[in-house]
């Protein structure tokens, strides 16, 4: 395989992860206003807002690498990019585990129990981690000792790149859907005007700037199809790139303000609401632009 065809297929695969992730984080808002969350414990309560911090990291990691071959590469695969990829879906399978485990104890405790939830949920943690780290290494065997030959960077063709631009629109869009579809159904349960009206409005916001995102990753189809023709041209690369990088910026926005209606909902309390509101935004810009422009920075320094 090409180092085109490697970087597309790890895309694909972030894609794998982005759509699982996606139902588990779903579930994480949406259960906040359901009729039996009253029912959780202080300390399923705790394991909830914990789950739902591990999914961000995860989403954070995982959408890191289209930012960095936007910012740092600007669309071209280059072995640095293929390394950065694979690490980042192997990181990202970490959080994603344990925040699995955590749903399953929040969605089993109520009617099994603590002690039978516990376990429930590191068997959920132990398969995941055999299947996804403990398999891996026990399938390629003797494979790890061969050395791969080297794969070298060439110019990527135009039709790749914006093959490539839109596959990551699709690794990113999953997490928006999930998000979407939770701020508008949520608005019409009875559960939502129990939220103090300042809850309600910072929802709101949530849900538009979400809206912003959502627009701005289809943009790049719209313009492809009705500005080009669905033909390859460099400035259609140019900009469906600048609008994949900006709408990452009201997606940070969004999930950063639902995230902290979700902590005020599951803690009651303002201040460590906020807290973890600010942390997971620092999170995701760290990931989608400082830490790019870091690698892009150092890069240039030392050409």
């Amino acid at each position: 395989m090409s180092l085109v065809e490697n970087i597309k297929t790890a895309l694909d695969e972030l894609r794998m992860q982005m759509l699982g992730l996606q139902v588990l984080f779903g579930f994480q808002f949406q259960g906040l206003f359901q009729p039996g969350f009253d029912s959780l414990s202080d300390s399923a309560r705790m394991f909830d807002a914990a789950g739902l911090m591990l999914m961000i990291i995860a989403l954070a990691i995982l959408i890191g690498i289209p930012c960095q071959h936007r910012m740092v590469e600007e669309g071209e695969s280059t072995p640095r990019l293929f390394s950065a990829a694979r690490l980042a879906a192997n990181i990202a399978l970490g959080p994603l585990a344990a925040g699995f485990g955590c749903d399953i104890l929040v969605a089993a405790v109520p009617h099994f129990g603590m002690r039978f939830a516990t376990a429930l949920a590191m068997c959920t943690v132990g398969v995941a981690a055999f299947g996804w780290y403990g398999l891996p290494y026990l399938v390629r065997g003797d494979i790890a000792m061969q050395r791969s030959s080297p794969m070298h960077e060439s110019q990527t063709p135009l039709h790749d790149k914006i093959e490539q631009m839109l596959t990551e629109a699709r690794v990113i869009l999953p997490g928006t859907q999930a998000l979407l579809g939770f701020q508008m159904i949520v608005m019409l349960t009875s559960a939502f005007s129990e939220l103090s009206r300042a809850s309600q409005y910072i929802h709101v916001a949530a849900l538009l700037a979400n809206a912003s995102a959502m627009i701005l990753l289809i943009c790049p189809a719209a313009v492809h199809r009705m500005s080009f023709g669905g033909r390859d041209e460099p400035r259609m690369h140019t900009v469906g790139s600048a609008l994949l990088t900006l709408a990452l910026a009201p997606l940070a926005v969004s999930i950063s303000l639902d995230f902290y209606v979700a902590l005020d909902r599951l803690l009651d309390t303002p201040n460590v609401a906020t807290a973890g509101a600010l942390l997971a935004f620092i999170l995701m810009l760290f990931h989608w632009y400082f830490l790019p422009l870091y690698i892009r920075w150092r890069s240039n320094a030392r050409s």
